[in-house]
Order: structure tokens, then C-alpha cells, then sequence
């Protein structure tokens, strides 16, 4: 009994030593999941616009083609570079903060938790944030990422203003009243129209969060989804269909000071375990149902109630290791029938699901590539830890085949696969922004072999 108990410290430990250490502060290497590696011999880490504008006109002049890599956290090829390679790595910092007006400039490569610590200083705070702060600012508004909230937009709607570079090198700002119609294509354009080199976000003062965890029945939530996703200003779903278990995380803002604070070190601990299973139960995938039916009958996500700083509760503690991540976006209204399309899926494919499947909440916008362009949506991330290569495509493509008839889009910061006939379907203004991106790179050096396939251009 001592020997078990000894390899079971030990097996924790090692996971703990493996993922939750920092990861490497410099240029990606490979993205999240591992399944695309970025060749370091034809990258360039600029620390000036200077050389930012150098480098797209001879890339321009030499018709070479140029993608910029921020922190990694994509999971397709959407980064890659056929030519050359940019990381933003040494262009980043805080250009400026104007209290009065509640707003911050960053240069593109910041990531999103140094714009909040930075924030913090002058009593600010971002409105939203998703559930990690890893990702550069300009990675994370060029994809529509998002946080949760039915009356909170994705992050590309709190931008007032974006500069970058065309495909002829030129410097463009654009803005509400500068640019405008440029504006609304580049604030999610998943850097088809050119480097982006300054963002600046709208903020809002410092404020506490209080968050609500109640845990229901799959059924239950899914039959009560509209008054549940009204229930708080910020509200998301975790998931696990095997066990039909529904965790509801509701935050509201609050006035109450920092309280129930989780233990970050024992929250990495729970996770480490909760990993550890996940990896060994990967090489019995026909017993995956019974184990996590087993793991969330003994309160995997027991209740609780804390309060603390925004971005505290806006963010996990630590975010779960890495795991092969797709993300599907349908109608408010449609929400409770995708999800259980997607769980017949997984049933008829016998898919070995091994992780929570979380469902968030935003608001519609008029931003022209955004998964959330004139419809309030809800997001279901799909997460699955170390499939096999059949089970990760099977989950992805048959999910979203299931969901097509929902006018089902996609987060360009996760796994996608469309076609442009599909694109144009549920984008309505995709034309528009063909003929910007056109305009603004007339050869095409920011496009890739994905960005062609997808896009059509």
C-alpha cells in the first residue's frame, strides 16, 4: 500500500513538474496542442515599427508571404508562415493609458494578463476577458475571442482604435470616425489585411467579481438555458456529457471585497490528478464514459462562492494542459438543441471524451468576420485531451456537420474547417471584406495555404 500511495505522489508530481511550470516566455516553437511547429529559421522578432514596415515591403517587393505569431495559443495552421515568420515577441509594453477617456494603448504583441496588471495601476480594468490572459492583444481580437456574458461582446468590440501595416507596407489607422469601414474589417480579420503594431481597448474602472458554482443535471440546464444564461451578468457552462453534468459558474460584479480566494497551489494539485487520469484513461479509450462517470460522481466541481478581482475570476487559476480544442457558434436560441447534437454525436462515433465542454455567452456585434456579426450567440468550445487522430477529427468535422443546419459558425483561434461557399453563407458581409483585403494586400503576402483554402482568395 505505501509502494501505490508513493508512485501516485510521485506520477502527481511529475504532471505538476511537466505543465503547470512557466512555459517558455520567448517565440512559440509549436502552438498549444503541439500539431503545429513554427520554423525558427526564417523568423523575425522586430522590436521597432520600423523594422516592422522594413520587413513587409521586401517581403511585398520579393511577393514572399508573411504571417505574425503571437503567444501560440491557436489550434490550426492559422499562424503559419509558407515564407516568413513574425513574432511580436519584443513589440509589446504599454504605449499609454488616458484615465480620464478609460482607455489603453498596447502595442500588438502584449498579452492580454500584462494590459491587466498594467491596468491595475491606474484603477482600471478590462470590461471582459476569457478564460486565459496568455494571448497577445492583437492575436486575441484578430480571432474573436471572447469571455462570457449575454451583454458583453467578444474582446475585437471594446478596440477604438487599430494601426497597422498594409501589404505595400503602409501605416493605417483606423477608428470609428478614421476608417471606419477599414475599422470593421480589421477588427477581426485573423491578420489577413496586415501587421497589426497598436490596439487600443476601451476599460472601465477596477471592479470585483463575485462567482456562484452550482452543479445540475445536463437536462436540467438545457431545459432552463435562456433564464440560466440571463441568471447573472456573466454566466458559463461546464459540461461533461458522459456523466450529463452541468457546472454553472454565475458572476456578477459586487462591492464586497476579495474573499474564498481558491489556493492556487491545491487547485493545481486537483488539476495535476484530474490530468493524470485523463492521460492513463487515454490508452483504455472504450472505458473513457465509465471513468468520467465515475470522476464526476464524486464532486468534480464542488459548489462554491468567492469574490475577488475581475480578471481573477474572468480567469481559470490555471489554465488545464494541453488538449486539442475546437469551438462552434450558433444562435442564443439554438443553443440547447446544438449541444445535444453534439452529444449524439459523440454517441454515435462512440467518441472516448475525456474533458469538461464549456459554454459561454456573447452579445451580437457589427464587426464583419466575428463569429457574433448581428446574432447573440453561444459558444461550445469542444476539448479533448490526447485522442487518437480519428476520434479528434471525427469530433471536430461531424460536430460541425451536425451543426450546419443551425447556420453554425466558427472561433478562427480554434480547429476550423470550412469552405468558402460555407464562409460566405454565414458571414454577410465577407464580400466587403474580400474587397478590403484586396485593397489593402494586393498580392496576398499575409495569406497562407489556410487562410486560401477557407477564404477563397
Amino acid at each position: 500500500m505505501a509502494g501505490w500511495r508513493f508512485s501516485t505522489i510521485v506520477i502527481i508530481v511529475v504532471w505538476t513538474l511537466v505543465h503547470f511550470l512557466p512555459r517558455n516566455e520567448g517565440p512559440p516553437v509549436v502552438n498549444y496542442d503541439n500539431t503545429v511547429h513554427f520554423n525558427h529559421d526564417n523568423l523575425h522578432i522586430p522590436s521597432t515599427k520600423e523594422e516592422l514596415v522594413q520587413l513587409v515591403k521586401s517581403a511585398s517587393e520579393d511577393v514572399r508571404k508573411v504571417r505574425v505569431i503571437g503567444s501560440g495559443h491557436s489550434w490550426s495552421q492559422v499562424a503559419q508562415s509558407e515564407d516568413i515568420l513574425i513574432s511580436l515577441h519584443n513589440y509589446a509594453g504599454v504605449v499609454s493609458v488616458d484615465v480620464q477617456e478609460k482607455t489603453v494603448t498596447v502595442k500588438a504583441g502584449t498579452k492580454l494578463k500584462d494590459v491587466t496588471w498594467a491596468l491595475e495601476e491606474y484603477g482600471l480594468a478590462m470590461q471582459n476577458l476569457g478564460s486565459i490572459s496568455e494571448q497577445t492583444a492583437a492575436g486575441a481580437i484578430s480571432t474573436g475571442t471572447h469571455g462570457t456574458g449575454k451583454n458583453y461582446g467578444n474582446l475585437a468590440t471594446l478596440v477604438t482604435k487599430l494601426e497597422f501595416i498594409s501589404g505595400e507596407g503602409e501605416i493605417i489607422t483606423a477608428s470609428a470616425d478614421e476608417n471606419p469601414e477599414i475599422f470593421k474589417a480589421a477588427q477581426v480579420s485573423i491578420g489577413m489585411l496586415g501587421v497589426i503594431t497598436e490596439v487600443t481597448f476601451q476599460c472601465v474602472d477596477r471592479f470585483n467579481l463575485e462567482e456562484t458554482l452550482t452543479v445540475h443535471s445536463l437536462d436540467y440546464c438545457l431545459n432552463n438555458l435562456p433564464k440560466l444564461a440571463s441568471s447573472a451578468e456573466h454566466v458559463k457552462f461546464w459540461i461533461e456529457l458522459h456523466s450529463n453534468t452541468c457546472a454553472v459558474f454565475s458572476v456578477d460584479q459586487t462591492s464586497e471585497e476579495p474573499r474564498d480566494t481558491p489556493f492556487i497551489f491545491m487547485w493545481n494539485m486537483k488539476v495535476a490528478v484530474y490530468v493524470t487520469i485523463l492521460w492513463v484513461a487515454s490508452f483504455f479509450p472504450q472505458h473513457t464514459a465509465k471513468i468520467m462517470r465515475l470522476l464526476f460522481s464524486i464532486e468534480m466541481f464542488p459548489a462554491h462562492n468567492r469574490v475577488d478581482v475581475s480578471h481573477r475570476v474572468f480567469n481559470v487559476p490555471h489554465y488545464l494542459p494541453n488538449h486539442h480544442e475546437g469551438e462552434l457558434v450558433v444562435s442564443i436560441e439554438d443553443c440547447a438543441q446544438a449541444i445535444r447534437e453534439v452529444k449524439r454525436v459523440v454517441e454515435k462515433f462512440e467518441i472516448p471524451l475525456n474533458f469538461v465542454q464549456e459554454i459561454r455567452f456573447v452579445q451580437a456585434d457589427d464587426i464583419w468576420l466575428s463569429p457574433n456579426y448581428k446574432r447573440n450567440s453561444c459558444h461550445i468550445t469542444q476539448t479533448i485531451y490526447n485522442p487518437s487522430e480519428e476520434h479528434r477529427l471525427l469530433y471536430f468535422y461531424e460536430s460541425y456537420k451536425a451543426l450546419k443546419k443551425l447556420s453554425v459558425r466558427v472561433h478562427w483561434g480554434k480547429a476550423f474547417q470550412m469552405s468558402p461557399a460555407e464562409v460566405k453563407a454565414v458571414y454577410p458581409k465577407f464580400e466587403d471584406f474580400a474587397k478590403i483585403q484586396t485593397l489593402l494586400d494586393p498580392k496576398g503576402i499575409f495569406l497562407n495555404e489556410l487562410l486560401r483554402q477557407t477564404f477563397g482568395f
